[in-house]
């Protein structure tokens, strides 16, 4: 098949071997069809990203929703716990009843001014008060104050030994603080609103 010749011998070696590393070029290195599939692949993947994203949105979504749901019954519950308006009167009564009950002495018992939540949801009310009496004493004045039937979050701000009574028991002097909120009136300001 080759010709006589050598130096055309040559030539048609060279031509072939031109020829054979071409199409080595254009089946392993530059082949349109690994382009293609290259190209595919990357789509298959960007579509398999996007999906993933999309299932997990759809499954947040999901657990946003019933976020939502559980917040709204718990904000219905709350509204329930939570007056309209302020009772200022009727705490105090229940305040100094639980301490007469209990044997205490309520020295004094102060509402400060009431404060607009941040959220302007609720009116915050903080009281401050001082008793005195036996140490489990006001450990379950405190309890009793915490189940009132409505929101009040007490919390012990000094406790300090007063006085020894004659039967020999040690008293001591709290100074408490009780947190209680309402709904802000739905036709009037207050004065930190206005």
């Amino acid at each position: 098949m080759l010709p006589k010749d050598p130096r055309a011998q040559v030539r048609v070696l060279g031509l072939v071997l031109l020829v054979g590393c071409g199409t080595a070029f254009h089946l392993y290195f530059w082949s349109p069809r690994r382009v293609e599939l290259a190209d595919l692949a990357e789509r298959i993947e960007r579509a398999e990203r996007a999906n993933a994203v999309a299932e997990l949105s759809a499954g947040n979504l999901d657990e946003m929703r019933e976020g939502l749901v559980l917040g709204e019954r718990q904000l219905s519950v709350l509204k329930r716990l939570v007056p309209r308006e302020r009772e200022v009167e009727a705490i105090y009564e229940a305040i100094a009843a639980e301490t007469q009950a209990l044997g205490l002495d309520l020295i004094h018992a102060l509402p400060a001014d009431p404060v607009v939540d941040s959220t302007n949801a609720f009116v915050r009310q903080l009281w401050t008060l001082q008793v005195e009496g036996a140490y489990h004493d006001i450990g379950r004045l405190l309890t009793r104050v915490a189940g009132f039937a409505r929101i009040v979050r007490p919390e012990v701000d000094e406790i300090v030994p007063s006085r020894i009574t004659n039967s020999g028991r040690q008293l001591v002097h709290a100074r408490l603080i009780l947190e209680t909120f309402v709904l802000p009136p739905e036709d009037s300001a207050l004065p930190e609103e206005r």
